[in-house]
């Protein structure tokens, strides 16, 4: 299954649960399915879609209109689209408890900073009482993707539409046309991500493939969004250019 990850023990107990970690697309019907006729736990990474997917933010069960008590687990870190830190484990009492049980070692000798777990409590209750956070950032993203992908000659987003992360990789045809190894893209990216960061725009990479990183957030107006997104785009077609006619 393109669904899973690894499929093994998950709890070290006389009675052995097996689980399944949902790595790619999640498939709600699908993988209840297998769940209830094979019998394993379903545990399912929120830590890229709390905050962002569903219409207040709730993540992957909101967003494909899944009955949350249908995953057993659902665990994630606050480090991801809330920028704090920590994580989290919601599921039944019993799956709960054996979080709490097991994590109180942890929770004496690597304390959460004060200022992360504020950082986490606030951000939660501004999307509690401000779930319009979450159309203004959607909104967001459609500006600077407007500014990228349709417009530029070189790099296509593949980035899910109301993902705020966009990643920007070279066109097929760029990479066919001029030949470019993995590390001959790498290396162009890298000199895109220094001229964008000449021109006071920080852009990272991404390590599972060569692309851009590109951060969208509520904190700025629609006219930074777009004065953004068109320097990134005039950033790679500089590097591009000058490379082509090396």
């Amino acid at each position: 299954m393109k669904a899973t990850e690894t499929l093994g023990p998950i709890f070290s107990s006389a009675n052995t649960h097996r689980g399944l970690i949902l790595m790619n697309p999640f498939n709600p019907p699908l993988q209840i399915e297998l769940k209830e006729k094979y019998k394993f736990r379903i545990i399912l990474d929120e830590t890229w879609s709390f905050g962002v997917l569903g219409r207040t933010g709730r993540g992957l069960t909101e967003a494909q209109h899944v009955d949350p008590s249908q995953v057993d687990m659902i665990i994630g870190s606050l480090a991801g689209p809330l920028c704090a830190g920590g994580g989290f484990c919601a599921g039944p009492k019993d799956v709960v408890e054996h979080q709490r049980v097991s994590s109180a070692s942890f929770t004496f000798s690597a304390a959460l900073p004060a200022m992360l777990a504020v950082t986490a409590s606030e951000t939660l209750n501004m999307l509690q009482s401000n779930p319009d956070v979450i159309s203004l950032c959607r909104e967001n993203i459609k500006v600077m993707r407007a500014q990228l992908d349709p417009r530029s000659d070189w790099v296509t987003c593949t980035s899910a539409p109301e993902n705020p992360i966009l990643l920007l990789v070279l066109k097929p045809t760029v990479i066919h046309a001029r030949a470019l190894t993995i590390e001959d893209q790498e290396k162009l990216l890298q000199e895109c991500t220094d001229e964008a960061l000449a021109n006071g725009l920080k852009v990272g990479s991404w390590e599972m493939q060569p692309a851009l990183k590109v951060c969208v957030t509520t904190g700025l107006s629609k006219r930074e969004i777009e004065k953004a997104g068109t320097s990134i785009r005039h950033a790679i077609t500089r590097v591009m250019s000058r490379k082509g006619n090396n």
